[in-house]
């Protein structure tokens, strides 16, 4: 069983800002990405692997098999931090009985459908309705870049979709 745990969703995944500052500041020994598309590339595998510091222990799971690891020993020992390229794989690992206490929102691209919603994350209604649903069930959820930076509630996603519920 995971020591500590952090959870973040950053569509880059493994790349400097995690490894440099989140990692750091959690003390992780091990990162977790849950990324259905990328746990068969065996490219963007190789990739993230790469990205990561030689000292730090990388697993690269499907929602399927994450909810196998957690039910089996949640994701290890250590302090383990957890990323997600986008918030729809969340939702689907809660549905698999598998819930976190807290998520940062990191950067997710201003893309497609999406909107700004804070610095450099963006939403679409269904994304912003899905965290709102995530919350509701006693997650802990709030959008911060780096460490260093405060905490924002999802409040301020009402500003750009004010129906959510």
């Amino acid at each position: 069983m995971a020591k500590k745990l952090a959870v973040r969703v950053d569509d880059r995944l493994i790349h400097g800002q995690v490894v440099t500052q989140w990692v750091k500041v959690f003390h992780a020994q091990k990162i977790v990405v849950i990324d259905d598309q990328v746990a068969i590339d065996k490219m963007q595998k190789s990739i993230l692997k790469f990205a990561a510091p030689p000292d730090l222990k990388v697993s690269i799971l499907s929602v399927e098999k994450a909810a196998e690891a957690w039910k089996k020993n949640k994701f290890g020992s250590g302090n383990v931090f957890v990323l997600f390229r986008d918030v729809k794989q969340i939702a689907e690992l809660q549905e698999a009985g598998v819930s976190f206490d807290e998520i940062t929102i990191g950067q997710m691209a201003v893309i497609h459908d999406r909107k700004q919603i804070y610095k450099q994350v963006g939403l679409s209604e269904s994304e912003a309705q899905t965290l709102m649903d995530i919350e509701k069930s006693g997650v802990k959820l709030c959008f911060q870049m780096q460490p260093t930076d405060r905490k924002e509630s999802l409040e301020i996603m009402r500003k750009t979709f004010p129906n959510l519920h």
